[in-house]
């Protein structure tokens, strides 16, 4: 009987998802690739010098961004109506130290379910002039445009975006509110979006799912698979099979592409998961899908420009997003998460933490690897960037974006270090 009443069910769930996409086809016709790659040749050109987190090319980059909602008459999501979120974070990657920056934000209202959201994500900023992220070496000096990286994924959201707005022009509206949240600081460690989740416009208890888009116009030169229509997706059944499902049957029903799961593993040697902003929403218990094609030679090198993108894949990818999203807005019913079994948390000495600070190093290892404490929380400093640490038990400290492990022996001055599979001993100096 309980079989027969889940197959009426998936029956009925079916039907009412395939009504819902039919809607949804006239929308997603309006995402072309003409449209991408004339927004995309603006966005990663020259003029906005690389979009380097709060410098004068990051700030064309958002006024661009508000620009384009302004025009579509969509309106701002942030409480000021200035389009921006604005902040100052304190960047600890090549020591470029506090700076002004803002992550744009813009929304749709829901019809009937206006106070849940579905969240779409894309990083607005990269490399800039590659003084520190460049794959090319220490002070290159020469422009990153990040057309892949994230120039892709920003051009998508506001196509996506457009796509909604042309909807809900001829009344058909999402039932729950679209955001469109384009988020600074990632490629300095996924800043903009930490700030957001931390100090969320809307509720994170609100927040049904986000979205990520995240490098989503090349082909992988690795990738085994022969068919070039594919998108990796990570992190989809991490914590909602039902989400999963939701996404496997939109592909289906409309672009039908392949969902190469690859990198989808949490412990996946290449820690994609951990490696873009969808992490700050799952590690606060919002079910995620990372949408991703892969990396490529050049990644993070100032050869990420304009014309190596496939805007065809492009394309289909977007309206891809964009079909997931229309069919988990316009749900009766929200994403159900999974039931999660329960974890103990360790509650640390902060007055003990100062007995871990100091400078560690192994004997024929040149890597320094600093440990300090701030705000009552304890870091490791390693290359000049910083990494925040959990505890986990009495002296053992981790990151699990990092799958990274400390054990502190204070009485013998040492520490064990280990990440994956290898491990090593330090002294402190």
């Amino acid at each position: 009987m309980k079989n027969i009443f889940l197959l009426i069910v998936s029956i009925l769930f079916s039907i009412n998802s395939y009504a819902q996409l039919e809607k949804a086809k006239k929308f997603a016709k309006t995402i072309t690739a003409e449209d991408l790659k004339e927004y995309l040749y603006v966005y990663a050109s020259d003029e906005f010098e690389g979009r380097n987190t709060g410098e004068a090319g990051q700030k064309k980059a958002v006024e661009y961004l508000r620009n384009f909602y302004i025009k579509n008459e969509i309106e701002a999501g942030d409480p000021d109506k200035d389009y921006f979120q604005k902040m100052t974070l304190n960047i600890s990657r090549g020591n470029e130290g506090e700076v002004d920056t803002e992550n744009v934000i813009a929304i749709i209202r829901g019809t009937e379910i206006p106070d849940e959201y579905v969240v779409l994500t894309a990083h607005l900023d990269h490399v800039g002039y590659g003084r520190t992220g460049s794959r090319a070496g220490r002070n290159v000096n020469k422009i990153h445009n990040g057309a892949d990286d994230d120039g892709s994924g920003t051009v998508a959201v506001l196509e996506i975006a457009q796509a909604f707005k042309e909807a809900s022009k001829k009344g058909k509206g999402p039932k729950r509110s679209i955001v469109f949240l384009h988020v600074t600081g990632e490629e300095k460690g996924l800043l903009g979006s930490a700030y957001y989740t931390d100090n969320p416009i809307y509720p994170l208890e609100d927040t049904v799912t986000n979205l990520n888009l995240d490098m989503i116009g090349r082909t992988d030169p690795t990738r085994e698979g022969k068919n070039r229509e594919y998108i990796y997706i990570i992190g989809s059944d991490h914590d909602s099979q039902d989400l999963h499902n939701i996404s496997e049957q939109t592909n289906s029903e409309t672009v039908n592409i392949e969902l190469d799961y690859r990198f989808n593993a949490k412990d996946d040697p290449q820690r994609f998961y951990y490696r873009s902003d969808h992490y700050n929403f799952a590690k606060n218990g919002i079910p995620i899908i990372f949408y991703f094609s892969g990396t490529h030679p050049d990644y993070h090198m100032p050869s990420d420009t304009p014309d190596k993108i496939e805007y065809d894949l492009l394309e289909v990818r977007s309206r891809l997003v964009f079909y997931t999203a229309w069919n988990i807005a316009n749900r009766d019913q929200r994403i159900v998460l999974d039931p999660k079994p329960e974890t103990e948390t360790f509650e640390v000495d902060v007055e003990k933490l100062e007995t871990y600070s100091g400078t560690y190093g192994a004997e024929g290892i040149p890597l320094k690897i600093g440990v300090f404490v701030r705000d009552d929380n304890l870091f490791i400093e390693v290359m000049e960037q910083a990494l925040q640490l959990d505890p986990i038990s009495e002296n053992k400290f981790g990151s699990e974006a990092a799958g990274l492990e400390l054990t502190f022996d204070t009485e013998n001055n040492s520490m064990q270090f280990k990440q994956g599979p290898y491990q090593i001993k330090m002294i402190k100096e």
